[in-house]
């Protein structure tokens, strides 16, 4: 009898084990379905935490500079603009052109209300924000020439959750002081990152289409970036990332600082004493005939 009773029990454990195994399949399986669909609708509250601040933060920081490609650089700088009204930057990248290249307004509690870019670095826009419970709520971003678009934002648990036109709706996110963001088109994945060993990995249609490494992932000086470049197989058409170019940002006297692109010397950036930026230069490139520019920035404040 003790023989049989031990028997059942092995079966009742094998079931069980069964039963659990087919449970956590399904459970993984609509894991990995959660991630490649959303409803966008379920997704639109207003739960704003700290930590919906720091995303807000590092989507805000230093929009002249993403103009360049050259943001996360100035985000280890750790520029000091407490009690900053506006900032204007002018170049004399046109001696004729006495109006701002940007010219950004900021808020009490630091927070930026506003910013323009002129037709002299790219398109000529205006970008205007509204804050509800001390975050963005809503974006209106007006090109030249063109009807205003508006994203709206909404905020749920560690996650900021943008809309868009054109049925896109996108989920950010920070990993440490790496800002990640999902891409949605009607509720269906479009482009995805993830955080692995430092490296930002963008995934779209089932491969990852992008790699970016960083030697430091809280953003400190030295930092070193290294690029991975997506190399097609013409006969199977899977996406290898092969390793390209490495680029830093390095302090190279007091207050002053290079960023390095492709193994030369780019752009110098130089502080005040309050930490605040004085001067960013684009150092040219004669093989393209391209001469050296330089922005100053200006400051009203508090």
């Amino acid at each position: 009898m003790q023989v049989e009773l031990a028997d059942v029990v092995k079966a009742l454990q094998f079931n069980l084990m069964k039963k659990i195994a087919f449970i956590v399949l399904m459970i993984q399986s609509l894991m990995v379905f959660g991630q490649k669909t959303i409803n966008a609708e379920s997704l639109k509250t207003f739960n704003v935490t700290e930590d919906s601040k720091k995303i807000n933060k590092a989507y805000a920081d230093n929009m002249f500079f993403g103009i360049f490609g050259v943001k996360h650089f100035i985000n280890a700088l750790d520029v000091n603009n407490k009690a900053v009204k506006s900032i204007t930057i002018t170049s004399n990248a046109n001696p004729n052109i006495k109006t701002p290249v940007y010219k950004a307004l900021y808020n009490q509690d630091g927070t930026i209300d506003m910013f323009e870019i002129s037709e002299q670095i790219g398109n000529a826009l205006q970008v205007k924000y509204d804050y509800k419970d001390g975050v963005i709520a809503k974006e209106v971003i007006h090109y030249q020439d063109k009807n205003a678009t508006l994203n709206t934002f909404y905020y749920n648990e560690d996650k900021m959750y943008i809309e868009k036109p054109n049925q896109k709706f996108e989920m950010v996110w920070l990993e440490g002081d790496v800002l990640l963001k999902k891409v949605y088109t009607e509720n269906q994945i479009g482009t995805e990152d993830r955080l692995m060993h430092n490296c930002r990995i963008t995934r779209s249609i089932g491969q990852d289409i992008n790699k970016v490494c960083f030697n430091d992932a809280s953003f400190k000086i030295p930092l070193i970036i290294t690029d991975y470049v997506p190399e097609v197989d013409a006969n199977t058409l899977k996406i290898n990332l092969i390793k390209g170019e490495q680029s830093q940002i390095k302090s190279i006297s007091d207050q002053k600082f290079a960023i390095v692109l492709q193994g030369k010397e780019k752009f110098h950036i130089s502080l005040d004493k309050e930490n605040r930026i004085k001067s960013f230069n684009y150092l040219g490139n004669p093989a393209l005939q391209e001469k050296p520019i330089e922005f100053l920035f200006a400051y009203t404040m508090y």
